[in-house]
């Protein structure tokens, strides 16, 4: 189970695409933490959920709320260990507050952080911008460039994708990449209004993704992008896992700062939608609140029943589906698009890469081609066995060698 704490309505930026909502110094008080983080690990606990708990922050900026962040962690590592469970920990943030203490001190504690940067400094201060209206660029910079110091966990760049800005898309990747080897991110934003005619923009703008990816890889470069990474190993898996897809409370639950309950840390927003509420952390789940969600868990589409690429879809991704249609079970014509359109590509991706049998890439997959493909690995195997087996030389890429990049596993 993984439960995050969206400790402040606040934020120090005035993002154009925040789907949080209004800014407002709202922020969790220490006993509605203390609430929420008994009850979710007795929760987990009592139903068996798993011997991993995961604790996330989120907000607003969490940042903000340093202090707060730095006693949850604490009390969670404390209940965690009297449970026996072992504690997992993430964070997203915009990196603008981050500094040489607070990065020690998150990486120390194994932090996996989510870092929001969308590319070069015209393309991220476009969107990315401080109250006063200037750029917050230098500042998300700064953070990369703290974090890259250290060897693991590796964070992640999270780059928000638009109908505005698509065209810069592969711009933002490369960019991203020789600034530091940390799995990229391209989250589209599905509040935003998509046409029909964004389709070819959108489809030759992640093309040109993909064939970056392929000769980043060619050139003993690994780079990590999400969707991309994703959907390889649901082509080689023949789907998503059932504990990869989104199921609240079991898998995924998010407290806001009044301690209200919702399924996932992205639909908290302004905390004023009692229709997603599951609860509260003072009076724990509501029974008929949770059967209603997980009765509108998947697609309700009758389409999407039969589509030969279902089990690859995030047809099941509340969140995505809520802010598209308004229904955590509805998905639009764009989510269609953009599933089909990120399958595709992924697909040519894996195609090329294991016909040319690219060993960076089969070893960085290895796991999922076993299953998938043994004949394949078998000769990989027999071949990285070989006396005068070797693998292309890394160069470096950004502030981090691309060879520590290689010795990590790919994000799903």
């Amino acid at each position: 189970m993984s439960l995050t704490l969206s400790l402040t309505h606040d934020c120090n930026l005035r993002c154009s695409y925040c789907y949080a909502g209004r800014k407002s110094h709202r922020a969790m008080t220490r006993e509605t933490m203390r609430r929420a983080l008994e009850w979710a690990v007795g929760y987990h606990k009592e139903h068996r959920l798993g011997r991993r708990f995961v604790l996330g922050f989120f907000g607003g900026e969490p940042l903000l709320e340093w202090r707060l962040l730095q006693e949850a962690d604490t009390l969670a590592e404390r209940l965690c260990r009297d449970a026996g469970l072992e504690l997992g920990r993430t964070v997203t943030t915009n990196g603008t507050l981050l500094d040489e203490a607070k990065a020690g001190w998150l990486m120390e504690r194994h932090y996996t952080l989510g870092l929001s940067l969308d590319g070069p400094p015209e393309r991220h201060d476009r969107f990315r911008r401080h109250a006063d209206g200037s750029g917050s660029y230098a500042e998300a910079v700064r953070a990369v460039r703290l974090l890259s110091s250290y060897r693991e966990p590796c964070p992640q760049f999270i780059c928000v994708v638009r109908p505005d800005s698509l065209e810069s898309v592969p711009e933002a990747v490369r960019h991203l990449a020789s600034l530091a080897a940390f799995p990229i991110a391209l989250n589209p934003d599905f509040t935003a209004p998509w046409k029909p005619s964004d389709r070819e923009p959108f489809r030759r703008a992640y093309g040109e993704v993909a064939d970056f990816y392929v000769d980043e890889w060619r050139a003993g470069r690994p780079l990590h992008v999400t969707w991309i990474d994703a959907k390889v190993k649901t082509l080689l898996m023949d789907g998503y896992r059932e504990q990869d897809r989104c199921c609240p409370v079991r898998r995924e639950l998010a407290a806001a700062p009044s301690g209200n309950l919702y399924p996932c840390p992205n639909l908290v927003g302004e905390d004023d939608r009692a229709d997603l509420r599951l609860g509260d952390v003072f009076s724990g789940i509501d029974a008929e609140a949770l059967r209603k969600a997980l009765s509108r868990c998947g697609s309700s589409v009758p389409a999407c029943k039969s589509c030969p690429v279902a089990p690859r879809c995030q047809n099941w991704c509340g969140c995505a589906n809520w802010f598209s249609t308004g229904r955590t079970d509805g998905v639009s014509p764009f989510q269609c698009f953009y599933e089909k359109t990120t399958i595709e590509l992924a697909d040519r991706v894996a195609e090329t890469l294991l016909a040319e049998k690219c060993e960076p890439f089969l070893a960085c997959f290895g796991d999922f081609i076993q299953v998938a493909a043994p004949e394949v690995a078998a000769e990989v195997s027999g071949a990285a066995r070989s006396p005068s087996a070797s693998l292309p030389q890394p160069q470096p890429r950004g502030s981090r060698a691309a060879a520590n990049a290689a010795a990590r596993p790919a994000i799903p």
